[in-house]
């Protein structure tokens, strides 16, 4: 008797997070709670559309018709760093993300061409990397979590559940728009999966 009652206390304590972990995570399935951007260099990542860095800060106007169009409200409008005085367009996933929108609203509201129209699927704001000592999924606990794979908008081309060995977790696809979408839902702090500048930029 006293055998079985410690390998109930060992289930218990190894249970008991994981049901803790389990429960933030269906909460957060829906609406993750408001949280502060990472610490460190705020990656600059442009609306969709944007055109290369150099040429956007020269044709971009700063009047914000993208930011007011957004149905996402995820534009931030921030000061620019050549002490222009202007305004400059940016996207912070882990405040809010790109939802990659039916309209393509910003693209359209842009009036100065620093936002070009292009097709849905050759958007590329940014490259998502998954740190997988973060993920709940890569970890090895017992916790099933495909948030990024289930509310991605573009689906299993951009990023899919892969398994490698007794893990399964997360694999980034080539048709990943760096919409931040996964980066904004992730349950875990700072987020596992992360939207970064693209290369060159």
């Amino acid at each position: 008797m006293p055998e079985d009652r410690e390998i109930d206390r060992k289930d218990f304590f190894k249970e008991g997070p994981l049901s803790l972990i389990r429960a933030f995570m269906e909460g957060s399935r829906e609406e993750p709670l408001p949280r502060k951007p990472p610490a460190g260099d705020i990656p600059r990542l442009r609306p969709p559309g944007a055109v290369a860095e150099a040429a956007f800060l020269e044709t971009c106007e700063g009047g914000g018709a993208c930011a007011e169009t957004c149905p996402a409200i995820a534009i931030l409008l921030v000061p620019r760093k050549d002490n222009s005085g202007r305004e400059a367009p940016m996207l912070e996933p882990s405040v809010a993300a790109c939802v990659l929108c039916d309209d393509l609203s910003c693209m359209k509201a842009c009036p100065s061409g620093a936002l070009q129209l292009i097709p849905r699927e050759a958007i590329r704001i940014g490259i998502v990397k998954i740190d997988r000592e973060e993920c709940f999924a890569w970890s090895g606990l017992d916790v099933f979590c495909d948030y990024c794979v289930d509310l991605c908008p573009v689906g299993e081309s951009a990023i899919r559940m892969v398994s490698e060995g007794e893990l399964k977790g997360p694999h980034m696809g080539e048709a990943c728009t760096g919409c931040g979408v996964c980066e904004y839902h992730c349950p875990t702090y700072p987020a596992a999966v992360r939207v970064f500048e693209l290369p060159g930029e």
